[in-house]
């Protein structure tokens, strides 16, 4: 019997996820219906005979509509308000085995670094990498976070960030909600620069990245979702609480095999960028910035072979923030004519991206 569900919760439900109650009865029942017209029946008041009949009844429709188990309906019906986060775990030909233990304790990791991640890249904001400990609310928010199994039809887990209750805050401002969206949008650059990189053999993907919050963090926590030697896929969706308005609708991210070990090598480059000192780049120039409201007036973008003191050494793109008009006339031939050109300065990371700040005279032809 579904007494846990009560038929306020069930109304308050349909009516927060967008069906629609007719001015009509049928025997003391509403009637709701859905956009392509389906109905359910929600019984006039908590003990009465036949609910939990119509309830049963009610729950498959939902998950047919909803496509996931009606289980997880009731169980959101019942729950507090809270988004929901459920990473599947494709390991093996048979999901009934479940995943090897090894596998499951490095997903559990992962899911908590994940949230870690997104959580840091919006208190701190973005960073290459997040070093040291997180700040008091991101440490806050992993001690709230709850954490489920999700077995049907694959095995994984589901990770409940609660929300605040009535009086205590706005539940779609709360720093909850706000950290979910960022780990969504995160999570969809990464996966996108983790495509570009395995179909062009190029990581800069992740470099433009940083800013919507992909860090070495968060590309380490994403590949330790990927099982055996990170190759396994994997999927996370996005739930946000009904009745708490949400920018965004529910939706599934899927990382394919091999893209959790793109994102290992991702991760380690990240790093390498977090070195900071004396570089050079000596490349070709791929765009030209000249404004004059910024403080950093003179900006180029070369892509080429870059060499640093403290580890850095890789083919890649740079910012290089040139220290005069006369040092940007000689890019701007540069740039029409081809030319390779050869940068030096103190190689950091500014904003999320990689930039190398020149002196004078250090900008030349190589």
């Amino acid at each position: 019997m579904i007494e846990p569900l009560t038929i306020a919760g069930v109304t308050e439900y349909l009516s927060a996820t967008g069906w629609r109650r007719e001015p009509r009865t049928w025997r003391t029942a509403s009637v709701w219906t859905w956009a392509d017209g389906r109905q359910v029946l929600v019984p006039a008041r908590d003990g009465m005979g036949d609910n939990d009949l119509r309830l049963r009844e009610l729950l498959a429709v939902l998950a047919q509509v909803e496509d996931r188990p009606a289980d997880d309906v009731a169980a959101e019906i019942k729950a507090p308000p809270a988004d929901r986060q459920t990473y599947r775990l494709f390991e093996g030909d048979d999901p009934a085995t479940g995943v090897p233990l090894a596998t499951g304790v490095r997903a559990l990791n992962g899911i908590r670094d994940l949230l870690g991640a997104a959580g840091r890249a919006l208190a701190e904001g973005p960073h290459v990498t997040f070093p040291g400990g997180a700040p008091a609310r991101v440490r806050s928010l992993l001690g709230t976070a709850r954490l489920t199994s999700a077995s049907d039809p694959v095995p994984g887990y589901r990770l409940h960030l609660p929300l605040p209750a009535s009086g205590e805050g706005t539940a779609g401002t709360s720093f909850a909600r706000a950290v979910g969206v960022q780990l969504h949008d995160a999570v969809g650059s990464a996966t996108q620069a983790a495509a570009e990189a395995e179909a062009e053999g190029d990581l800069t993907g992740f470099d433009d990245a940083v800013t919507a919050g992909v860090s070495a963090n968060l590309c380490q926590a994403l590949s330790d979702l990927g099982g055996r030697d990170r190759a396994q896929p994997f999927e996370i969706s996005f739930r946000w609480a009904y009745g708490v308005p949400s920018p965004l609708p529910p939706t599934t991210i899927r990382i394919g095999s091999g893209r959790g070990a793109v994102l290992a090598v991702a991760a380690r480059h990240l790093r390498r960028l977090h070195s900071s000192g004396e570089a050079s780049v000596t490349g070709l120039i791929e765009s030209l910035h000249d404004d004059a409201n910024r403080a950093d007036r003179w900006r180029i973008k070369v892509r080429g072979d870059v060499a640093a003191t403290r580890g850095v050494s890789a083919r890649r793109t740079v910012w290089v923030r040139l220290d005069g008009r006369a040092a940007y006339d000689l890019a701007i031939a540069a740039h029409r004519e081809q030319r390779p050109v050869r940068a030096q300065g103190e190689l950091s990371v500014v904003a999320g991206r990689l930039e190398l700040h020149t002196a004078r005279a250090d900008f030349t032809f190589p």
